[in-house]
């Protein structure tokens, strides 16, 4: 069955670009604050990661997921939010997922905050969305907010 609130990368994306991103950022040598989230895998347990670059606006630090529905969102669902960032240092985090209607404004911040680039990542939204436009498919895109635990290793 075909998760409808998904959207897969492409294979460009899958095989070369996150695994490079992924070792450069979890170094700590990329800019913009890319980092590697690290979650056990729901299934598995296995240690899974994957480069995502944290929004920080509207008020706090957020992960925010364009493709939708995707493993490192599951994953993190069943770890209870409990991950680690890595970027250099590695940061213990505790990840709470927003509700649709909380979403919103954080979505709302990140589209504008994306410009131009919003469209290589939202289907269905731009940076001039209303609030309106974006709630009927905030659904979509999950976005949770972070806190830190203080622990870096």
């Amino acid at each position: 069955m075909v998760d409808s609130n998904y959207r897969a990368p492409g294979i460009v994306h899958r095989k070369l670009l996150n695994p490079l991103l992924g070792k450069l950022a979890g170094r700590g040598v990329l800019p913009g604050g890319t980092v590697v989230l690290v979650v056990p895998g729901r299934v598995s347990g296995r240690l899974r990661t994957v480069p995502l670059t944290p929004f920080a606006g509207a008020g706090g630090r957020f992960l925010i997921s364009p493709r939708g529905e995707t493993d490192w969102v599951r994953n993190l669902r069943a770890a209870g939010g409990h991950a680690a960032l890595r970027a250099g240092t590695t940061e213990r985090i505790r990840a709470t997922e927003l509700s649709h209607d909380a979403a919103v404004p954080v979505l709302q911040s990140y589209l504008r905050e994306l410009g131009g680039m919003a469209k290589v990542f939202f289907d269905d939204l731009t940076p001039d969305s209303s609030a309106a436009e974006i709630a009927a498919v905030a659904h979509r895109y999950p976005v949770f907010v972070l806190a830190g635990d203080g622990a870096a290793q």
